[in-house]
């Protein structure tokens, strides 16, 4: 196993000194980045940067949310996701990855999901199946979700994914199984 240079499991000195070449590495490598950046090098970075930021203040427990500047809305039985579309998110057509999409479509599914449940039980993704209607672009994308099976082990989603134009991109339908919390 390696770790941050070293071979072996880490000792607290040897983990502290692979910290500090990361950072000098990483330092370096901005200011090269830096140097170099375009205006839509400096808007992803931006996004990436205030996502971390907002991580590490403790806004959120995973990077996922902020790093796509997710916005969620929750009503009575319904759930919406909302993704800016940057160039952080693009295929090598600059339009939206066929993967950010099932991303968003997921995340709304089992966030719905997820709020369903009583406390002590948590929605995982088991299946998703998306079917992709029509490029993602424009200046964002919603996605929303409904239940269209709720048992004791697993749910059955139904996700469907909008350009801020109103049309449809994708329709999904996940399964989720249902687990105990430990």
């Amino acid at each position: 196993m390696f770790y941050l240079g070293f071979t072996g499991p880490p000792k607290n000195f040897e983990i502290e000194e692979g910290i500090q070449k990361m950072k000098e590495a990483l330092r370096d490598t901005f200011e090269k980045v830096l140097e170099k950046a375009t205006g839509e090098d400096l808007t992803v970075l931006s996004q990436m940067l205030n996502g971390l930021a907002k991580k590490q203040s403790g806004h959120e427990n995973t990077y996922f949310k902020d790093l796509f500047l997710m916005e969620a809305d929750f009503r009575e039985g319904e759930c919406e996701v909302a993704i800016p579309v940057t160039p952080l998110i693009y295929n090598t057509f600059s339009i939206v990855h066929g993967g950010v999409t099932a991303t968003l479509l997921d995340t709304v599914m089992g966030v719905m999901a997820n709020r369903l449940l009583p406390p002590g039980q948590q929605a995982v993704t088991s299946n998703l199946t998306i079917h992709y209607l029509a490029p993602g672009t424009g200046k964002f994308l919603k996605a929303k979700a409904n239940v269209i099976h709720r048992g004791t082990k697993t749910m059955v989603m139904e996700g469907i994914a909008f350009r801020d134009d109103g049309t449809k991109i994708a329709h999904c339908t996940g399964s989720f199984f249902i687990l105990k919390l430990k």
